[in-house]
């Protein structure tokens, strides 16, 4: 893809997400708006689940189930309407669950961090070892974004107990978001200190390593 078409890509991605918690907490927010909030919390996961069975080996039985899903889900809307809160936020806790999942059991033993397997991509081309100071400070950043997650699904899980529908939903579609650039600005801050020493790559930098890593495995495994 071209550097032109990626931006495209990015800035198409950033509107569909930002239309999206407009769109949730004006459900929230709003009375009378559960058809618009019920959607907000199906469309989501019924695109992925889409996207995954149509990918997937065994999408001849998978898509199917799929459309039968899908139309089970809209005989039953009217009374899931009544309580589409409920999927917004099961939405908003499952996706920082997985991030946090997706962080964490890289930390068990016998496996790389996660932010270790970055620095690597961007640090050892030549397939030779992190310095030790680097392995040291990347396991500890894949430990703190492992709770950063935590804390944003525990955050969210007590406002939506016992805190107004509203407030919940400003937490979860203003702030959660920003706090993740905010965790990277004081990240950055801390490994300019940590590693004084150390080139500093930004976070496409990683992603594009990242990419190209996977996409040489998926075409050595091919």
């Amino acid at each position: 893809m071209s550097a032109g078409g990626a931006v495209v890509r990015t800035g198409l991605g950033i509107a569909a997400v930002i239309a999206y918690q407009v769109l949730a907490h004006h459900a929230v927010a709003t009375p009378g708006e559960q058809g618009l909030g019920l959607a907000m919390a199906l469309i989501p996961p019924l695109l992925l689940a889409l996207g995954a069975a149509a990918k997937s080996p065994r999408r001849a039985w998978l898509l199917p189930l799929w459309v039968a899903g899908a139309c089970a889900l809209w005989g039953a809307r009217t009374p899931l309407a009544q309580q589409f809160e409920w999927g917004l936020y099961i939405e908003h806790a499952s996706f920082n669950l997985g991030m946090a999942l997706l962080f964490g059991r890289t930390l068990a033993a016998g496996r790389t961090p996660l932010c270790t397997q970055f620095a690597s991509m961007l640090h050892t081309r030549d397939g030779s070892a992190l310095a030790p100071a680097i392995a040291r400070y990347t396991r500890q950043i894949t430990l703190a974004w492992t709770l950063f997650f935590v804390a944003t699904a525990a955050v969210s899980t007590l406002m939506f107990a016992f805190a107004p529908i509203v407030d919940w939903a400003t937490f979860a579609n203003y702030l959660a978001l920003p706090l993740v650039g905010v965790m990277f600005v004081a990240e950055h801050a801390c490994r300019r200190f940590a590693l004084p020493g150390e080139r500093r790559a930004g976070m496409m930098e990683s992603v594009r390593a990242y990419r190209a890593s996977s996409g040489a495995a998926n075409a050595g495994r091919t």
